[in-house]
């Protein structure tokens, strides 16, 4: 069975339409990070060739990993609430490629890529994977640094512009963390594409590389800190 980490407070609407690709299993906040992105999965696992690895102190993440005989692996970079102390695990891999902001990253989380033959992108934005919409082999982002990094290496991308992202307490959220990919070919986004001013690029960049966009609502994306596959 494949399993997604979701947030808690993900729609119950937004779950029962992703049930056809995998159980939905709710994280419980982690008391390191500050709320509300103490909960959201991109901050709490990333998942490379098949390893997940989430941080060595959320136990309440790694009881519900166990429950349902989920293998993970330990990240024991010190984190914190403080930026860039909570973003070690908030990195990607495109190709073979790994971005991430080096620095900052999970050690343990770095040398399984390098081992995996992962070549590693050093960005400055720290929110890495939040800051990204991953297709198959191309990404979609507001960030210039992550999108100049992935055109230097070949990987296509579209600039978007930032902003039009709901999240809860701060300004705005990211492209990243409002989807995620369910399946080959197939990316969720948590609202509806259409509220984006950047929809018509948007959807017609997906088409190019063959993923069709599924918006599992009909208000503007809002930021739930995308999906992790476990």
């Amino acid at each position: 069975m494949k399993y997604f980490l979701v947030n808690p407070v993900f729609p119950d609407f937004f779950i029962k339409q992703l049930s056809p690709y995998g159980f939905c299993l709710p994280v419980s906040p982690f008391h390191k990070l500050d709320p509300p992105v103490n909960a959201h999965p991109d901050m709490l696992a990333v998942n490379i060739d098949g390893k997940l690895f989430i941080h060595a102190d959320d136990i309440h993440l790694a009881a519900a990993l166990s429950k349902q005989n989920i293998p993970f692996s330990l990240s024991k970079t010190p984190v914190s609430a403080k930026y860039p102390s909570d973003i070690a695990l908030n990195l990607f891999t495109v190709k073979k490629y790994l971005f991430a902001n080096v620095a900052h990253a999970s050690r343990e989380v770095l040398e399984h890529a390098r081992l995996c033959g992962y070549e590693l992108v050093n960005v400055s934005q720290g929110y890495a994977k939040c800051s990204t919409l991953l297709l198959d082999e191309a990404m979609i982002t507001a960030d210039t640094g992550i999108y100049r990094a992935a055109l230097e290496r070949g990987i296509d991308a579209l600039l978007i512009s930032p902003g039009n992202i709901g999240i809860e307490k701060y300004d705005t959220g990211f492209i990243g963390g409002a989807s995620a990919k369910i399946t080959d070919g197939k990316v969720a986004v948590f609202g509806n594409i259409e509220k984006h001013p950047d929809s018509a690029k948007i959807l017609d960049f997906a088409k190019k590389h063959g993923t069709q966009i599924i918006s599992l609502g009909h208000a503007p994306l809002f930021d739930y800190g995308g999906i992790v596959n476990a």
